[in-house]
């Protein structure tokens, strides 16, 4: 069974003999936690199937192995997309210049995205990197666009916005959970610019929501531009 059947099928129902002791679900959630906990370099059939208190061969009635297991991991993950601000219904017509109702809930799904790898460090490397989009990640991806529809620009162009938006939340994510480690003091002193940077930030979840969200700003002012320079 290929990981397109295997994301985009729903699980079969009972067949004949013995029910089975697990649901393809229930080994995702169990490598989910086992992930969330130990991260994925760590994850092992036979870990999973230890949170599970089954054998480890058992694993293969539902998944053909970890690779196919890891992509049903990350859709599970992702979950489903926030739902849009109320009174920013798909298909309404484009706002004025005055409003923004588009901003607001592409700000709402740049917001959850990060949330997403919040919980689930061990997603930001694999969004990054070729595999099959799952109906989940497809569904983020149709979000997004949806924020967009009030803006009148071409679905194209919204793509490309989405894709600019999106690699801004990858990029902050990076930063807040896989930070560089920096050389001691002495090789820091000849970036003396950098040091002064350094020094004026702040640590903890407040600083990082504000980071972020000066960031977000930044990127949908540029988006706003865009915007305005298409209806004038």
């Amino acid at each position: 069974m290929d990981t397109e059947h295997l994301l985009w099928r729903a699980e079969p129902g009972p067949r004949r003999g013995p029910k089975p002791s697990l649901t393809r679900a229930e080994v995702v959630r169990a490598a989910i936690a086992a992930a969330d906990a130990d991260g994925l370099e760590a994850l092992a059939m036979q870990r999973v199937a230890e949170r599970l208190g089954v054998a480890t061969m058992a694993l293969y009635r539902y998944v053909p192995g970890k690779h196919e297991l890891i992509s049903l991991m990350l859709d599970a993950a992702v979950g489903a997309p926030p739902e849009p601000p109320s009174g920013s219904p798909s298909g309404s017509p484009p706002e004025p210049p005055s409003g923004s109702p588009w901003r607001e809930a592409l700000a709402g799904w740049a917001r959850g995205n990060r949330e997403v790898f919040r919980r689930h460090p061990w997603v930001l490397p694999l969004v990054g990197g070729p595999r099959m989009m799952g109906p989940n990640e497809l569904a983020w991806t149709e979000a997004g666009l949806r924020a967009l529809d009030p803006t009148g620009l071409p679905p194209a162009r919204r793509l490309e916005v989405l894709v600019v938006v999106n690699g801004f939340v990858r990029a902050a994510a990076a930063g807040e959970t896989a930070a560089p480690r920096l050389p001691g003091a002495e090789a820091l002193a000849a970036f003396p610019l950098f040091l002064g940077a350094l020094a004026g930030l702040s640590s903890g979840e407040g600083a990082a929501v504000e980071r972020f969200e000066f960031g977000l700003g930044l990127v949908l002012d540029g988006v706003r531009r865009l915007v305005d320079g298409t209806r004038s």
